[in-house]
């Protein structure tokens, strides 16, 4: 159980979780709106490669502005930068190669958010370092982020219904729930950790989180509860999710213990399997 519990530890703090939760995310929206939606394989093992990339790359990047860390997380990545610059070399080889394989509009979507993700990285570490510019990290990443995950099938679909931009507006609105809930965490677990709850406060990031699980169930119950096809099952768990998020605060001094509220905030990005599997 030790070792099994290393290993899991482990593979948190590489951030395989967050690669896996995104590959199944987005496996969610290729497969609109029935569920026998057409997949392209080598995209979708190029997201996971590149969210992974990107986390990696954070990570280190981390490392320089903020020296003084004592995460879990920034003692890893400073401890394995050497082995995980090598890695982040292989992954962009593999990566790279990959590019061959993916259909052409793909190719140029992604070469578009490439250059956005290029500026934001530039942004974020010689602007976003400030105290007062952290609130808008949150909804950077959780834009930049939907569009990698949402953005590659969306744009191999020949047409998108309103279910299905109503179902990416709800995920956005999830993915920034997991952003501010993060933020909030970490600021109750160290109180001079700079981010966008450092100048909004504790009250009104859990307000937000509320609210947007809120909504996120509103448009669950009041657009997708009337049958049981492959949106409505989306809408469902897009609810589920939600309300996973919502929960943590309410038990804070619990979920920050080993970083629970890390396993569970990016797990629910999983949860998106059960429409596989059932």
């Amino acid at each position: 159980m030790n070792n099994l519990s290393k290993s899991l530890q482990f593979f948190n703090l590489i951030s395989l979780n967050v690669v896996l939760g995104a590959v199944i995310s987005s496996l969610m929206f290729w497969k609109l709106p029935d569920g026998n939606g057409e997949l392209d394989v080598a995209s979708v093992i190029l997201l996971g490669l590149c969210t992974w990339i990107i986390y990696i790359l954070d990570r280190i990047l981390d490392l320089r502005v903020y020296p003084e860390s004592s995460t879990k997380r920034h003692i890893f990545h400073a401890e394995h930068q050497y082995n995980l610059s090598v890695l982040l070399v292989v992954l962009f080889i593999i990566s790279s190669v990959l590019c061959f394989f993916i259909p052409r509009p793909i190719f140029n979507y992604g070469l578009v958010l490439t250059v956005i993700l290029a500026v934001y990285f530039l942004i974020l570490n010689k602007v976003l370092k400030t105290s007062k510019m952290q609130w808008i990290k949150e909804p950077t990443t959780a834009i930049c982020y939907c569009l990698a995950v949402i953005g590659i099938a969306f744009v191999h679909h020949s047409s998108i219904n309103s279910s299905g931009w109503i179902l990416a507006f709800m995920f956005f609105l999830i993915v920034s729930q997991n952003l501010i809930l993060f933020s909030y965490f970490e600021k109750f677990s160290k109180s001079s950790q700079l981010n966008s709850v450092t100048l909004f406060g504790e009250k009104n990031a859990l307000r937000v989180i509320r609210v947007l699980g809120f909504i996120v169930l509103f448009l669950s119950i009041f657009l997708f509860s009337s049958g049981w096809d492959y949106v409505n099952k989306v809408g469902l768990i897009m609810a589920i999710m939600s309300q996973v998020l919502s929960f943590l605060p309410a038990r804070v001094t619990y979920f920050v213990q080993n970083d629970r509220y890390r396993w569970l905030g990016d797990g629910v990005l999983i949860l998106p399997v059960l429409l596989f599997i059932f």
